[in-house]
């Protein structure tokens, strides 16, 4: 398996926890909505990661390596990562080439700075309408 053209996982070897076909659906950000298959794996040495693959669908050009905020807010919901999980996601139709995207870690991060900012915003709103 080739990772960023690196030899780094197994999934013949490593253990498949689950699978999971997520969809991401849109509320005023966008109109577009995308699914994707989601495989979870565990090492032998107890590390985890999963793979993003994409179903035979229109997914408006929606790829994992380009979620936002408001994208991994919409899978939180669907998954919740631990926080030294691996995010991987294939790269173009090659079954055997994977590259890293994110953590666990990282996207609590910007999930964070996404709930502070629609916090914000809803405070800057009620500001203006209650005067």
């Amino acid at each position: 398996m080739l990772i960023d053209e690196e030899e780094i996982f197994n999934t013949v070897k490593d253990e498949l926890i689950w699978t999971k076909i997520i969809t991401i659906c849109p509320l005023t950000r966008d109109n577009n909505k995308s699914t994707h298959l989601v495989k979870y794996y565990k090492t032998e040495t107890k590390e985890e990661y999963y793979i993003f693959e994409y179903i035979n669908a229109d997914n408006n050009g929606l790829r994992v390596e380009n979620f936002d905020e408001y994208h991994w807010s919409d899978i939180n919901k669907q998954i919740d990562f631990p926080d030294y999980a691996y995010i991987y996601s294939r790269v173009g139709n090659n079954k055997d080439c994977f590259k890293f995207v994110t953590s666990g870690k990282i996207i609590k991060k910007y999930i964070q700075e996404y709930m502070n900012e629609q916090e914000n915003k809803k405070y800057e709103e009620y500001k203006i309408s209650s005067r």
